[in-house]
This record gives C-alpha cells, structure tokens and sequence, in this order.
C-alpha cells in the first residue's frame, strides 16, 4: 500500500459551541434574525423559547496527509483548512453564514478607497513615477493595479517581498506574536501554536520544500522587465509564505495556497506599527496580481459573510459566491441586487420552472467537485432561491422528505442514525407517526418506547459521530439509503483503509456492513461529506 497516495484523516466530526466562541459574530449581532439560516427557522426558535441558543457548528477532521489536488476539490466543496484541520461549516444551524468565495483580476471593483491604498503604497516604498506615468496617459485612462504594483515593487529601492516555503522562523513567530497582541489582544499564543496554524499542512515534505525552480520563478516576477521577450509564467502547487520587507524589516506575511485552479488566501498578519499602510487591502491586490502573472484563474479569499464588517468587505474584490448545494458559483453582485443575502439568509439557487422538493443527488456533484472549475451559472435572471423550500423547519417536504424513511431503513441495516432534535422536525415526524399508529392500532407510547430503546442502542456510539440528519452540502440521508441498497458501498472493501489507535494496525475494510455499529457510522459519515471516490482513497484514523 502506498501511503503517499492515501489521504489520511481522522474520523470526520461534528463541532458544536455556543455562537460566544465564534471568531465572527462572538455571538453578537445587530439582529435576533441574523442568527439564522431561514426565516422560519427564526419563527420556530420563538415559537420555543430559543432566542438567545445560537450555535457555532461545523463539520471538520484532522488531515495528515492530502495532495494539492484533492484539496482543491474539497476547497470548491466549501472546505477550508487552519493548519492540518480542515473544516466545513453547517450553513442551516451556525450563527454565522459563512460561503467560500473567489474572484478574478478583472472582477475587482477598483473604488477610490483601493486606488488611494496604491498610491499611498508607492509613495511609502520610495516608487517616484506613478505621477509621472500617469501625466503621460489620458486623464481617464485606466488605472491597471497589477501594473502599477509590479512597476512600484520592481522600482522600489526599499521593499521587497520574497516567496518562500511555509515553514517555522523566529522572525516570523516574533511579528506573529505582535499581531496577535495587538490587534486581537491574545496573549496565550505560543510558538507551537503558530506552527500548528501557519505553517503546518496537510501535503507532504517535497510539497511544503518544493524546488529552487518554483521559487525562482516565483519572486522572478518582480524581476522580469514588461517588454522582455524571455518572460516566464511561474509555477507553483503547495503552501507558501510570502514575506513582505521594508528597509529589511519583516512587517506582513501573506500565508497562501497555490492550487491547480488558482491561489488560496490562508491568512494575513502584519506589523501593527505599519497600519497607516492599510496591509490587509493591499495584499489582496499584491495576490491577485500574483494570480495574474502565473496564468490561473481564480482567487479564493476564503469565507464571505453578508452581515460580518471583518468578512463582508470582500465584496469589494467582486467575485462569486459557492452555492453549498448545487456546488455551482453564483455572481455576488446578483445575490446582492437580488436582496438574497439580506440578514445573512442561507441561499441555494434553481432554474425556475424547475425546483423541486427535494435535495439534489450530491454524490455524483462531489465526485467531479473542482474538475471543471465551476463557472457561475448563466441567465442568472431565470433563477429562484429556493432555500426555504429546501430546509425550511416543519416542513414534510425538501431534505425532509422521506427522511424519516430513510432513518428506519438504515437503521434496519445497521447504520445507527436516528431522528435527531437538531434536525427540527420532530414535531412533524411525531404526528405523522402517531397518524400511522393510530391506522395500524398502534399507541402513541409504542412508538415513544421505540424511540427511547434507539436512543439505548445508540448510547455506546461517539456523540461527535452523531451528525444532524439534513446538513446543506452533504449527501442526503435518502442518497445514502440508495447508495447502500444498491450496493454501491461494496465499492469501499479492500479501498478504504482503517488505522486503529486503540490496536496501532492498519487493516483494510473487507466487509463493510460487517464492520462495528461505530465504525459503519463513521464510513457514512465520511461517504456523505467527501463522496464515496474519495472515501476510496481513505485511510482513516479511528480511536
């Protein structure tokens, strides 16, 4: 077995914490309504007292090992990763609606507070010829931040930035440390700490080292003369830092991804004492002129979240926003014309004339996830949201459609999932079972005293295995019942490897419905969050 090839992970979880502990809301909003996902989500919480129970939750594991190339699928899947951990957020009960977001050079809406960040840039590194240039020039021509970037760093006599590998310096702990106490006033940071966030990676030693040949090509950009015949476009798959220098002085550190589809913003620090200089802005402009220069097509800046002044200010930046469930982008400017993302509201978009009521087949979405780049959808003017339709609490129809058949049907193979109070819809089922009770003369404490005996059943297994049935992204519990009745999950024996901490053996799943109630849930799991190809290419950690 080639462990090289393996994606090794632990056990997919489930991480809920009280919306306080969120590194965006920290559970204050200007709104009661902005804590959720859908309107009548908002309309039952009252209905039950729940106003001020507001959750942070999302869906994550550790990796230890993965190519650029699955993360990049797993990146247009809504992943994203601080370290080793890459995690995807539970867009229907999270306080906060956080959607991947990407944009290219051209999509950029250069407004007056951006060009004032450029020229302020060129005047503080000593770049004299930015006036000059554009005295030369139309009063209205266009101003070309990518040029004017490259011009200012390749002229300046001094700064300068270097790309380099994602690895551990201490003169990077040490702005590091400023950063954080500064300006998020965190004294506990530590330098295993800053590892673990910044430099640490999922992918493999000669990924993070890569070769003197990327590098050199890399920082050739702000080397190479615009008319030189003998320009090379650089190339780079992997994590980098790149590592902004002023009169020799370390003051920012870009911490980036580079990607089969494009480049990855993973975080920003910079020197307090340099804020004048507005850093933040300025390295996203620096990144998609980076982009620019190695040819690839898009730039994710991470999450976008409407009702968040530290997450919205990325709609300046233009772009598209993913669509968790139709894995489609979708045009900002037209969730934002079209009143979608008001309240920070949960969106999923169809043709009209063509929704349905039920949640969309995600295996074969997830299978060729980043393959295609995903270009938005087109006659954007034809499309509906259909969120509420899909998700909205009490509802028999949507993901909860047959949900509760697809729960009983699991569990008779086996697969201990359970109706779950997360998934709001107890009430229905309940109702709708006591009907069915009534019609077979069955009492309404029969159908209790079943529930209380799965809940028995189902004591021995992780709490943190225990996902919500209906998660927008993942494959639907009806999905999973099909995939399993047609036997498609035989495809998993002698593919998908388990590394058992408890015995420290690798072994191979031969048998997969004859493995433990435990471990058959965490396959499930992990099938509904990466798709089955993935989960092909698995091994994973169990305890």
């Amino acid at each position: 077995m080639d462990l090289s090839k393996r994606l090794i992970i632990t056990q997919p979880m489930y991480f809920s914490e009280p919306s306080k502990k969120c590194g965006y809301c920290n559970g204050d909003k200007q709104k009661e309504s902005q804590f959720y996902a859908l309107q009548s989500w908002e309309e039952c919480a009252n209905t039950k007292g729940d106003e001020n129970k507001h959750y942070n939750c999302t869906v994550g594991f550790q990796c230890e090992s993965m190519s650029v190339e699955v993360y990049d699928k797993l990146c247009n899947n809504g992943f994203r990763r601080s370290g080793k951990f890459l995690y995807k957020p539970d867009l229907l009960r999270s306080c906060c609606r956080l959607f991947t977001i990407r944009t290219q050079p051209d999509q950029v809406k250069l407004t007056k507070e951006l060009k004032t960040c450029v020229k302020r840039f060129c005047k503080n590194v000593g770049f004299t010829q930015l006036d000059e240039e554009k005295s030369k020039k139309k009063k209205n021509a266009p101003f070309i931040y990518r040029e004017i970037l490259t011009e200012a760093q390749l002229n300046s006599p001094r700064f300068h930035t270097i790309l380099e590998p994602a690895v551990f310096t201490k003169e990077k702990y040490e702005l590091f440390a400023k950063y954080q106490e500064q300006i998020h006033n965190d004294l506990k940071h530590s330098e295993s700490g800053f590892k673990r966030f910044l430099c640490d990676s999922p992918f493999s030693d000669e990924i993070v080292q890569g070769t003197w040949e990327e590098w050199d090509s890399l920082n050739s950009i702000y080397n190479q003369k615009g008319n030189d015949s003998k320009i090379i476009t650089p190339y780079r798959l992997g994590p980098a830092h790149e590592c902004y220098y002023f009169d020799d002085k370390l003051i920012a550190i870009g911490v980036l991804d580079f990607l089969p589809s494009g480049i990855s913003s993973v975080y920003f620090i910079w020197d307090p004492d340099y804020k004048h200089w507005s850093l933040g802005k300025l390295s996203a402009l620096k990144e998609l002129t980076l982009l620019d220069a190695m040819k690839l097509p898009y730039y994710y800046l991470g999450y976008y979240v409407e009702d968040c002044h530290k997450m919205n200010y990325k709609a300046s930046y233009g772009g598209e926003l993913l669509d968790i469930v139709n894995l489609e982008y979708i045009s900002l400017n037209y969730l934002k014309q079209e009143n979608i993302l008001d309240g920070g509201r949960l969106f999923v978009m169809s043709k009209k004339g063509d929704e349905n009521d039920y949640e969309i087949q995600m295996n074969n979405a997830l299978k060729k996830c980043g393959d295609d780049a995903y270009p938005s959808m087109i006659q954007l003017d034809k499309l509906t949201n259909i969120a509420e339709q899909l998700y909205g609490s009490h509802s028999d129809k949507g993901a909860y459609a047959n949900l509760s058949q697809a729960v009983e049907d699991l569990q008779e193979l086996g697969i201990r999932y359970t109706l779950d109070s997360r998934d709001d819809i107890l009430d229905f089922v309940k109702n709708k079972n006591k009907a069915n009770d009534e019609d077979d003369n069955e009492s309404d404490s029969d159908y209790e005293t079943e529930q209380e005996n799965d809940a028995v059943e189902a004591e021995d297994i992780d709490p943190r295995l225990k996902f919500p049935n209906v998660i927008p992204g993942l494959i639907p519990l009806p999905e999973l019942r099909t995939m399993v009745a047609e036997n498609q999950l035989s495809e998993l024996n002698g593919n998908l490897f388990l590394f058992d901490l408890a015995v420290h053996r690798i072994r191979p799943v031969f048998d997969i419905l004859e493995e433990s109630p435990q471990t058959l849930l965490m396959v499930c799991n992990l099938v509904r969050v990466v798709g089955l190809e993935l989960t092909k290419q698995c091994l994973v950690i169990i305890t």
